[in-house]
């Protein structure tokens, strides 16, 4: 199998760190989507977006959610870091949800300052998303009261939080120093000695984390 984009992007690596934790082999494609490597993430996925699995038979599974689920199917239900039916099922559906929603406004974010001129921003929306991604971070953080989110074992769900969270505060590092998730700390902290997450490390960033600013006093920041 072939993984394609790069581990700093937060899609790619939680999806990189299930293949590890699952024991998958795979060659890594270490491109991004934007200028000279769109044309190689368009030839396996039209709208050059990654990640992007290639199947040893060239079959090509986009979007991280639908290649975990090709990931847990292969692990079989014993092993699988989502349950395949019940309640448990729902609740890791459900926080993962969560997470992923966070981290499409985070990007959102992250890509109108990259982007657009600052003197386009449209502050108003910049400030919702962050609302809403501090609202989602905080509501994760008072459901933490054991070593993992659910019935006491690892799943997608603090796999994927442990992955958006590191992200998250390392390309964001002033907007989220005041948040205090501490549970959420312990956690990324505790599976970041993984070593599928120690593997899978990212080594530079798409995205700045030296964009450019606007005052505290109306972002925030």
């Amino acid at each position: 199998m072939r993984l394609y984009g790069r581990y700093n992007s937060p899609y790619v690596r939680r999806v990189a760190v299930t293949m590890r934790l699952y024991g998958l082999d795979y060659e890594h494609e270490n491109i991004i989507p934007f200028d000279d490597g769109k044309r190689d993430v368009t030839r396996v996925n039209p709208i050059a977006r990654v990640p992007v699995l290639e199947l040893p038979d060239g079959e090509c599974l986009v979007d991280s959610t639908a290649i975990i689920d090709y990931l847990d199917e292969i692990a079989g239900p014993d092993h699988a870091l989502i349950p395949r039916a019940g309640s448990k099922r729902r609740q890791v559906l459900k926080f993962v949800a969560i997470e992923l929603g966070i981290m499409d406004k985070l990007v959102a974010i992250l890509y109108e300052r990259q982007f657009r001129p600052k003197k386009k921003w449209h502050r108003p929306w910049i400030a919702a998303c962050e609302a809403q991604i501090r609202d989602g971070f905080n509501w994760i953080d008072n459901e933490i009261h054991d070593d993992w989110l659910i019935s006491g074992q690892m799943t997608q769900a603090d796999v994927s939080l442990a992955v958006f969270w590191d992200f998250a505060t390392r390309i964001r590092p002033r907007f989220f120093a005041d948040f205090n998730c501490r549970d959420i700390d312990i956690m990324t902290e505790k599976l970041n000695n993984f070593p599928a997450f120690q593997q899978t490390l990212a080594v530079e960033e798409a995205l700045s984390t030296e964009l450019p600013e606007y005052p505290e006093k109306e972002a925030g920041q």
